[in-house]
């Protein structure tokens, strides 16, 4: 919980300071969607893009060879790419419970990926895939308690040969 303070914190001091360089802007640009013509906000894009500085924002804001989507609209694009990444690969199965899963149930346990983590962890058949986080939990609660076994194990084969 303190870090995602820390991080509204430090989001509201990149707002601030982008307010501030709006102000110094002399042709601020208003932007709208690309596609569909809805107004945006610099301030969701900023908080969609916290990883970017106030300053690397506003350049991109200003720049006039780029154009920007809603977030619909940008929804829209992930699932035409979702829609490419299931005709290579359909359904893969939890790897606890066998329970088939497909692509978009994938994409919505895993909404923080960009599409091409999506795609490389989809198709990575050494990745291990889960249908939700209890099943990921029970999966390694049981790989970690035989883990611990086996080494339990070999710890009373050490002490047995030291006696």
């Amino acid at each position: 919980m303190l870090i995602r303070k820390l991080n509204n914190a430090d989001l509201w001091k990149k707002i601030q300071k982008l307010r501030d360089l709006i102000k110094s802007e002399d042709n601020f640009k208003e932007r709208k969607c690309w596609n569909c013509g809805k107004e945006l906000n610099i301030y969701d894009f900023l908080s969609d893009n916290v990883n970017f500085t106030p300053e690397y924002i506003l350049k991109l804001w200003q720049n006039s060879y780029l154009e920007f989507h809603c977030c619909e609209c940008f929804r829209n694009l992930k699932i035409n790419e979702l829609i490419k990444i299931e005709q290579e690969l359909d359904r893969r199965h939890c790897l606890f419970c066998e329970s088939p899963i497909d692509i978009y149930k994938f994409s919505k346990f895993h909404n923080y990926l960009k599409i091409y983590e999506l795609r490389n962890l989809w198709l990575d058949e050494n990745f291990k895939i889960f249908c939700d986080n209890l099943c990921q939990r029970k999966y390694y609660k049981t790989y970690y308690d035989f883990l611990n076994k086996k080494k339990l194990k070999k710890q009373n084969k050490l002490i047995q040969q030291k006696e």
